[in-house]
């Protein structure tokens, strides 16, 4: 079958999803320009409600097109197509929960497409996508904090429920998630929880700066760059803001890629399920 045809069937099977997507676009513009243009403080908390039920409609919406085209790429082994189509959402907000089936697209392809340069690919973001998905036990890592200080997650074991928080000084949404999350530290540090910031900075001066600005220097900072470490690659890390969360034994049981209203109240109901408060 041609990657003309295959594209034609998709574009078919999408109708339903693109039809959601151009509507949610088009109120989605609607309701931004009138949130620039209020000063009623009122009307602007009501759109920025609207604003967020809108970004939830699109996110159900991505994860209805993404399991059209893992269904659709199972069924289509020897198309190469199909396997960069599904391979190109392993790392979406959307994707996080379909390991399984991302797993059986690939190994369910024909001999070539494994082989392929994007096949090859594949597998290798698997492997890193299998280790750090909910439910697996969370990679280690071990350095030097902003302070100096030797810093390892395996010292949290048995210890501490640990929220990793991956960002930058320089990633907007990161740090306009900051306030949000001191109110999370402040209630829940004396319950057994932590929060690893771990920075992708290469301005280690600029990383600094921005914790003290901030006011987040109480908990412990981790900088990529100055301890040379895998731990992005190791959480399968592709863009920030990026946040798991582990449990007292190891075990990763929360993970959110991206910022928004609707993964802050994942977050926060869950570590208040965790800690009763």
């Amino acid at each position: 079958m041609k990657d003309s045809d295959i594209e034609k069937e998709l574009n078919d099977l999408h109708f339903k999803t693109n039809a959601v997507r151009d509507s949610v676009n088009k109120l989605m513009k609607v309701c931004q320009g009138e949130i620039k243009k209020t000063s009623d403080l009122i009307k602007l908390e009501n759109l920025t409600i609207y604003e967020d039920s809108l970004w939830n409609v699109a996110d159900r919406n991505d994860i209805e097109e993404l399991k059209i085209n893992l269904n659709y790429a199972k069924q289509h082994p020897s198309s190469l197509y199909c396997l960069e189509l599904v391979k190109g959402r392993i790392t979406s907000q959307a994707g996080k929960n379909f390991y399984d089936d991302f797993e059986a697209v690939y190994n369910n392809a024909s001999a070539d497409v494994k082989q392929s340069e994007s096949g090859k690919e594949m597998a290798e973001q698997l492997s890193y996508f299998k280790q750090s998905k909910t439910g697996s036990i969370a990679p280690l890592f071990y350095g030097k904090d902003m302070e100096g200080n030797e810093i390892s997650l395996a010292d949290y074991k048995g210890k501490k429920y640990v929220l990793i928080d991956f960002w930058a000084s320089w990633c907007a949404p990161c740090r306009g998630e900051l306030p949000y999350i001191k109110v999370l530290y402040s209630k829940y540090k004396d319950l057994g929880f932590e929060i690893v910031s771990i920075s992708r900075d290469m301005n280690l001066e600029n990383w600094r700066q921005a914790i003290l600005k901030d006011g987040i220097q109480n908990w412990e900072h981790f900088s990529v760059i100055e301890n040379n470490s895998t731990v992005e690659k190791d959480y399968f890390v592709m863009g920030i803001p990026h946040k798991v969360l582990i449990d007292t034994n190891g075990t990763i049981i929360g993970k959110w890629k991206g910022g928004g209203e609707l993964n802050k109240k994942s977050l926060e109901n869950q570590l208040k399920q965790i800690f009763n408060r």
